[in-house]
């Protein structure tokens, strides 16, 4: 091994799956500004924690360009830098400056997703040829569990109730509204679904695509409250959460705009399929009744839902898109659940594939040896 090196690196739940989990070097995580609480415009830079006082190699960040005169390496996950609205400013030329400038070793993007929106954005520039020369794609990582599949036995599956799991804040955005619709749906047909659903249903302005009217998913929450196939939790702990997932026949990510979902490689890992859209950087590793099921939704060249952040959100007409989408979206995943667990014999090899390629792409000691690979090249 070459001399142990001094590492900076973020806090925050996105870097944990960006990062070494098992580095040979020194990584130490601190908190950092978030300078988007002053501006919406100023998120895609930051600083970090000065205190205590330590000599340190090199920043490794994730979204955010560091200040600072050490040099870094970036991950990303979509747009960098991020400064949507402002690429026609000097704010955003100094960023993509700090980008091409030497000091930054390597620009990491999670998926080839990630890869193609950033060659997108940068491919006319006059520092796109630096800017790509730097650039790779390294997936998601965690820490594999090395346990069996620990769903019951063959009978129980096809006798059993249905155990589904969903995870997801934003509760408009990541689908909330398509599973509660869905469990609707199931308790009108008497079908043995129960849904273990954790979320602090946040919805409205923080996100991108929610329509804004502000009761507009008043009667979904409602339902989710009082639908006796659903468990609401607003929050578990991870180890909680983990044993759900591994219990479960599939977790839910009807997405409307994921650049990755980062809960479907945890419950890959735990044997456990997942139902997401067919968007962001999904496609690239959930493979339709093979690992996992994609429901099917309209996207642009890059992978994007294409009525992703339209103008009109205000609207009865944007209103009337998103509750059929939610609609749409419902019915499909009820079917393909119940088709998929009418054939016991192709549902576990769903979930042990589900496993593999967790095995093959998401290995956190396998990705520590590349974050360690790329440390030691950065500063020879």
């Amino acid at each position: 091994m070459t001399r142990q090196l001094h590492i900076l690196a973020p806090t925050r739940y996105p870097w944990r799956f960006n990062g070494p989990r098992h580095s040979q070097h020194d990584v130490e995580i601190r908190k950092f500004l978030p300078m988007n609480r002053f501006s919406y415009k100023l998120e895609g830079i930051t600083v970090f924690n000065p205190f205590p006082p330590k000599r340190f190699d090199l920043i490794h960040t994730f979204n955010r360009i560091p200040l600072s005169t050490l040099p870094f390496v970036m991950g990303f996950e979509s747009h960098m830098p991020r400064a949507y609205g402002l690429e026609h400013t000097g704010f955003y030329r100094l960023m993509a400056h700090r980008l091409a400038h030497p000091k930054c070793r390597k620009i990491v993007a999670i998926s080839h997703y990630a890869r193609k929106l950033f060659e997108q954005q940068h491919d006319v520039q006059p520092w796109a040829s630096e800017l790509l020369a730097k650039l790779e794609v390294r997936y998601p990582n965690i820490d594999i569990p090395q346990q069996p599949d620990c769903l019951p036995d063959q009978a129980e599956i096809a006798h059993g109730p249905i155990r589904l799991v969903y995870t997801g804040h934003h509760f408009g955005r990541k689908g909330g509204a398509i599973v509660v619709r869905m469990a609707e749906l199931a308790h009108q047909l008497g079908l043995p679904i129960e849904i273990d659903f954790i979320s602090r249903c946040v919805v409205g302005i923080e996100s991108w695509v929610d329509p804004l009217r502000t009761d507009f998913f008043a009667d979904d929450l409602k339902k989710l409250q009082s639908l006796p196939n659903i468990r609401h939790h607003n929050s578990l702990d991870n180890p909680t959460l983990m044993a759900l997932l591994a219990q479960a026949h599939f977790a839910l990510l009807p997405t409307f705009a994921d650049t990755f979902g980062f809960s479907v490689i945890e419950a890959m890992a735990h044997h456990t399929p997942v139902i997401t859209t067919a968007q962001g950087a999904l496609p690239e590793f959930i493979r339709d009744e093979e690992n996992g099921i994609l429901l099917p939704i309209e996207c642009n060249s890059y992978g994007d839902w294409v009525h992703m952040k339209r103008g009109d959100r205000d609207t009865p007409a944007y209103e009337q898109l998103f509750r059929s989408e939610i609609e749409r979206l419902a019915l499909e995943m009820l079917k393909r659940i119940q088709q998929s667990l009418q054939n016991t014999a192709s549902y576990l090899h769903m979930r042990a594939a589900a496993r593999q390629t967790a095995e093959e792409l998401f290995d956190a000691h396998a990705a520590s040896r590349y974050w360690d690979g790329i440390y030691e090249k950065a500063l020879p």
